[in-house]
């Protein structure tokens, strides 16, 4: 990705390869924890991951995103997809993920996971915001080969400037999930948008609608308005911000 002299902000292409020398040892990659029931997808069993190339001020993850090195361990792909389908088959559930950082850091782990998730009755929900796969296009082809693979593509504000308000990030790397995107859909990889709309206004939904149509208007009927959730840390970094979240974002209890 080509940098701009002005274009002021952190590069997420280059705090994923920062970010993976900490939380990736060969095929190993650090979690917090194997299985938790999620209410999503109507029910789900998620592992939590640690590391993130995004400093989201919004953001809920705390530790595994702020903390990388001194949070979690390191599991292989065969321990975590083992407690994954532990809680899976114990309540029911029919997908299985990792989240609260970013999913494809690290892709041999990622792949090996995926080669087991193959194997088994399950759907893998891969959680990203997408800057790595739209950095490289080889990356959804390779995904092309999993079968039981939904790619989960989540874009950070309806516009570069809200992007970089929000994440810190630079302006041009706001591209990136919308190549996700497109490269996810000519590699024939199954995948929906999602856009956190917490802070934006009802031209900035429409506009990122657009921008999302211009790629394929098919990813408008998945298309997914995501709204934070107030936890009284995030509560506390928007305010130091000077960030202000709209009416209808719910509060979490102190």
């Amino acid at each position: 990705m080509g940098v701009i002299a002005t274009d002021r902000g952190y590069d997420p292409i280059a705090l994923a390869t920062a970010t993976e020398k900490v939380v990736v040892d060969g095929n190993r990659r650090k979690y917090v924890q194997l299985g938790r029931s999620l209410r999503f997808y109507g029910g789900t069993t998620s592992a939590t991951e640690v590391g993130c190339n995004l400093r989201c001020k919004f953001c809920f993850s705390d530790k595994p995103v702020w903390k990388p090195k001194q949070t979690g361990a390191f599991y292989t792909p065969e321990e975590v997809f083992n407690g994954l389908v532990k809680n899976a088959r114990k309540y029911g559930h029919t997908t299985i993920s990792a989240s609260a950082s970013e999913g494809t850091l690290g892709r041999q782990h990622l792949y090996e996971l995926l080669d087991l998730v193959d194997e088994s009755e399950f759907v893998y929900i891969l959680e990203t915001n997408g800057m790595t796969l739209g950095d490289d296009p080889e990356f959804a082809s390779t995904l092309a080969r999993f079968k039981n693979l939904h790619v989960r593509v989540s874009i950070k504000g309806c516009n570069e400037d809200e992007f970089h308000r929000l994440t810190g990030a630079r302006k041009s790397a706001y591209e990136l999930p919308f190549k996700a995107m497109s490269h996810l859909i000519d590699a024939k990889v199954s995948c929906n948008a999602c856009v956190s709309v917490s802070f934006s206004d009802e031209e900035g939904k429409r506009e990122v609608q657009r921008k999302l149509s211009n790629i394929h208007v098919g990813i408008l009927k998945s298309l997914e308005l995501e709204r934070i959730k107030l936890f009284p840390k995030v509560r506390k970094r928007l305010a130091a911000e000077g960030l202000v979240a709209n009416r209808g974002v719910s509060c979490a209890g102190t």
